[in-house]
């Protein structure tokens, strides 16, 4: 288990005081500046489902939605109040576009987490013009197709991840070399 002086401080996210939200917000925004780290991010830290936390709100998700997502994420139902900060909302979708930024794999870690989800129901109820364009963004990057082929197959690909029936994978053909399970590398860039 990796530990690290920003896991301690994810926690402050859920603080009642608005300047420490919104400096923390800043601070996970800076981290995901550096390109490097994104894997470690991702995976290690799993840092998508605390950006995420303060942007869900009291919503009922559908159960197709809540497939795949954080169970915090959605479990405290209607008593879930969104972040009411503008700028920590700012700051928390611009971290996520950074993510995207970084690389398809990360792009494919956040469709895993349902990122989409969260970022679709905070943009229908968005005031603040920077922050739906910012949240629009980021659903440019997660909604795309990423492999060329048919429209939508990025969400084929989800579909498949998440699909609960799946106990195996197919066994590959003899002439293909073996490939490691469950091994993610998110610092290939595009």
């Amino acid at each position: 288990q990796t530990t690290s002086v920003l896991q301690t401080i994810f926690s402050q996210l859920r603080v009642t005081n608005p300047i420490r939200r919104r400096g923390i917000a800043g601070t996970i925004k800076n981290c995901c500046l550096e390109v490097d780290s994104a894997w470690w991010l991702l995976e290690e830290l799993k840092i998508i489902k605390h950006i995420l936390y303060p942007l869900a709100g009291p919503e009922e998700l559908e159960v197709d939605e809540k497939r795949g997502l954080d169970p915090d994420l959605w479990l405290e139902g209607p008593d879930k109040v969104r972040e009411p900060d503008h700028f920590t909302r700012l700051y928390l979708v611009e971290a996520i576009l950074l993510l995207c930024a970084t690389g398809r794999k990360s792009r494919t870690s956040l469709r895993v987490s349902r990122t989409y989800v969260i970022l679709k129901w905070a943009d229908m109820v968005e005031e603040q013009e920077d922050v739906s364009e910012r949240i629009n963004e980021c659903v440019q990057f997660l909604r795309r197709d990423e492999s060329g082929t048919a429209e939508g197959s990025s969400d084929k690909l989800i579909d498949e991840v998440l699909q609960p029936n799946r106990l195996a994978l197919p066994a590959p053909p003899s002439s293909a070399p073996a490939q490691v399970v469950g091994a993610v590398d998110l610092d290939d860039v595009d």
